[in-house]
């Protein structure tokens, strides 16, 4: 059956000719990125402004030739086009994460080109180019002012929910309500089958290291019970590094109200990986070890996370680095400096597979933060030459006035749309981050009385 096509059928005069979408290399950065600027801006407005009161669109560098060209000689970020009747009519660029991790970021097409599924054709594409890699993994956020762009995603297979970010970004599409993104995530590359195939036949608990799933993987092979082609029969031995690092047994750590979402976004990851979820942890501590612990260095517990402030912009994120020590004062003061400088929202990311994320959970619920995603191994660290993944779970911070001022989805006010709302994921996960938000309200409201009373009980005795 053909392909439908991308001309409206009102139109009869014009010939019709299929949208091609290719990554522009460095190679095209003297003669396409004029091009690609003017479709940004023909997209969402000079500068990114795309109306008066709006803020502008955040990845300034794509709205001139220069920001563009400066991007693709860099290689950083991949751009992919489309192009149609031999002009450039859309775009949306792959940042590159790390060596194994994307993210979609900044789909635009023309305004006079919209109707003629060019941003399907983009998301198809760019899934293709991506497909062809050995492995990588695709975290993305999805905005949320129009299900256009939801819609392409999920049809295109990139339907795994895994979190959503409130009020994140600026206002860009609503003057006077920020940017909220729905979250998703997708394994994708040519091991993603050979992963697949090996837990279908030989289960979980393949060990708790990659080095464990290697040894297991190739036992079976030398049994014959499992067959994995790479070209000469076997995987390499950097692919086999790749599919046990994958493939190994880990611990969630998640406070029990956490626990049902968390593991229903690993459910949807089930035929990949292999995940026991933990709210408690039981550890004897040595005395002595832990005075040492008590009077470590200030500083080297404040090197323990890193902090993006995102000057000139409403949002900051505060990373924890893989392995670290939890220490209540340095997360308070990395806080504190963030609210300091007026921001509306703050993303804390933490590693999730190691026993002090629920401490650091939980100080960060105690300090208004409710949740925003379980990031199946998001996080990259190279260990001596070695490519080492883990989950991320991650918490978000939104400014009192934002909140008031900002409807959840399922609320007739609310700008803001999700597609499959509320029989997905995104159901659960909204309800969940609507309770946390009603509970902080409510915990300020008893702290705000509280305080009152204290303070008349004092001018009484005066």
């Amino acid at each position: 059956m053909p392909a439908p096509s991308l001309i409206p059928e009102y139109i009869e005069s014009k010939p019709e000719e299929k949208v091609q979408v290719f990554a522009v290399t460095r190679e095209h950065a003297d003669s396409l990125s004029q091009d690609i600027a003017s479709m940004y801006e023909a997209a969402l407005g000079v500068g990114g402004v795309g109306q008066p009161g709006a803020e502008a669109y955040p990845d300034s560098d794509l709205f001139s030739e220069a920001g563009v060209k400066a991007t693709l000689l860099a290689q950083e970020r991949m751009i992919a086009v489309a192009k149609h009747n031999d002009r450039i009519v859309g775009a949306m660029v792959a940042d590159r994460l790390s060596p194994y991790h994307i993210e979609h970021n900044s789909m635009a097409v023309r305004l006079d080109c919209r109707g003629l599924r060019i941003g399907s054709a983009l998301v198809d594409g760019l899934r293709d180019i991506t497909d062809a890699t050995a492995l990588t993994i695709n975290s993305t956020e999805l905005v949320t002012h129009s299900l256009a762009s939801q819609a392409a995603h999920f049809q295109a297979g990139y339907r795994q929910i895994v979190g959503f970010a409130f009020c994140h970004y600026p206002s860009v599409f609503f003057v006077d309500h920020p940017e909220s993104v729905l979250w998703v995530t997708r394994f994708q590359g040519k091991l993603v089958s050979a992963i697949k195939q090996i837990r279908s036949t030989l289960g979980r608990k393949l060990g708790n290291t990659a080095s464990d799933v290697v040894q297991a993987v190739l036992t079976a092979q030398a049994q014959g019970s499992i067959k994995l082609a790479d070209g000469n029969g076997r995987l390499s031995e950097e692919h086999l590094q790749l599919v046990a690092e994958v493939l190994q047994h880990r611990t969630a750590y998640v406070p029990y109200d956490y626990a049902p979402i968390v593991q229903s976004i690993l459910f949807q990851f089930e035929d990949l990986l292999d995940r026991s979820v933990k709210s408690k942890f039981f550890q004897r501590v040595d005395n002595e070890e832990n005075q040492v612990d008590q009077n470590a260095d200030t500083a080297a517990a404040s090197a323990q996370l890193t902090i993006d402030y995102k000057d000139g912009f409403g949002h900051t994120y505060i990373v924890y680095q893989p392995d670290f020590k939890f220490d209540a004062a340095a997360l308070s003061e990395a806080i504190k400096s963030v609210k300091a400088k007026d921001k509306r929202y703050i993303l804390v990311r933490v590693p999730a597979n190691v026993p002090q994320a629920l401490e650091a959970i939980d100080h960060l619920r105690a300090s208004g933060f409710v949740f925003h995603s379980y990031l199946p191994l998001y996080g990259y660290k190279d260990q001596d030459g070695l490519h080492q993944f883990y989950d991320i779970v991650t918490l978000q911070w939104i400014a009192p006035q934002i909140v008031a001022a900002n409807a959840l989805p399922g609320a007739t006010d609310s700008v803001i749309k999700l597609h499959g709302y509320p029989e997905n994921l995104s159901g659960p996960l909204v309800k969940l981050i609507a309770t946390e938000l009603h509970n902080t309200e409510l915990r300020s409201s008893e702290l705000g009385s509280s305080q009152l009373d204290s303070k008349e009980q004092n001018h009484a005795g005066k």
